[in-house]
């Protein structure tokens, strides 16, 4: 089943088809309703991480949807997928971290709420924007916020755990798989710098609409919450994240080396890959600078041939 052939075509097609869906949603250009495109059209959707992880999920899965259609033209019946094993990496620890935050964390992304910014007397406060979606039907009924935070994680957990060769990664890919999510979460907040110091500060951007766009998660709102002032925020919130990352991002390279010995499952962090069956970006570098080094002293080898004749 693990490297059936059929399996994962059918599986990565799925997944592909749900995953644009889930973008389109996610940013507006299709409107639930069936009425076509509608006008809440969120062009500012790169500053939402549920967004980044299902367009990596993408550039993850294509390439692997391809190598498999071609080895089943060629007759094979069973082989894994070997492209883009970092970039799968880097996705599965994304869509995981995506997952617990949407579940567990995230209630507001831009001027998206899963429970009110002011709900009625009664109805549960959402804590300063953060607030277990799990727990409000918006994360359940609505595909804006279904499809991206639980259904495309899960997804793509799966097929990651299914199809993907056991012992084929790097120890490396446990500090590299961070990147990800670090690098926008600098992207956002330098974004919303940005914006903000464009549009007049925190006023001019609620008088233009576009609060949400220059701080659309919880741990950049200062002006919606009454917890999160003080510039050591800064230094908390990528602490928080940082070690959580880092957490989560060694969970995935032990599920990589899970492998299955005298009838038991055993993690094996020990074994180094065989370097010529990878074929990630780390392999292509090592293999450049490897090809200018014998060419270099092959060079060397003909000069000294020479200096002797």
């Amino acid at each position: 089943m693990k490297n059936n052939l059929i399996a994962q075509i059918v599986y990565r097609s799925i997944y592909i088809t749900v995953a644009v869906i889930g973008l389109l949603v996610s940013i507006g250009f299709w409107s639930i309703g069936g009425t076509g495109a509608n006008s809440n059209i969120n062009w500012f959707f790169f500053t939402d991480f549920f967004d980044w992880a299902i367009v990596m999920s993408l550039f993850a899965t294509i390439p692997a949807l391809c190598e498999n259609i071609c080895a089943l033209r060629k007759g094979e019946t069973h082989a894994f997928s070997k492209k883009v094993p970092l970039l799968k990496f880097c996705t599965m620890s994304s869509m995981l971290f995506g997952f617990i935050l949407g579940a567990f964390f995230v209630n507001r992304v831009g001027e998206y709420w899963l429970v009110p910014a002011n709900p009625a007397p009664g109805i549960a406060t959402n804590y300063d924007s953060i607030f277990p979606g799990i727990a409000t039907a918006g994360y359940w009924f609505d595909l804006a916020a279904f499809l991206p935070r639980f259904v495309l994680p899960i997804g793509y957990m799966v097929m990651w755990l299914l199809f993907e060769e056991r012992g084929k990664t790097r120890s490396i890919y446990g500090t590299i798989g961070i990147l990800p999510p670090t690098i926008f979460y600098f992207f956002d907040m330098f974004f919303g710098m940005i914006a903000s110091a464009v549009c007049g500060g925190e006023t001019g951007l609620r008088e233009m609409g576009i609060y949400g766009v220059a701080y659309p998660f919880f741990f950049q709102d200062s002006g919606l919450s009454s917890t999160y002032h003080g510039w050591w925020w800064i230094l908390i919130w990528p602490t928080i994240f940082g070690v959580s990352l880092m957490l989560l991002n060694n969970i995935v390279f032990r599920l990589s080396r899970i492998k299955r010995a005298d009838g038991k499952l055993r993690v094996d962090t020990k074994t180094k890959p065989n370097e010529e069956e990878l074929c990630d970006i780390i392999h292509k570098i090592k293999a450049h600078f490897a090809a200018k080094k014998a060419k270099k002293a092959g060079d060397g080898s003909n000069n000294d041939a020479g200096d002797k004749q």
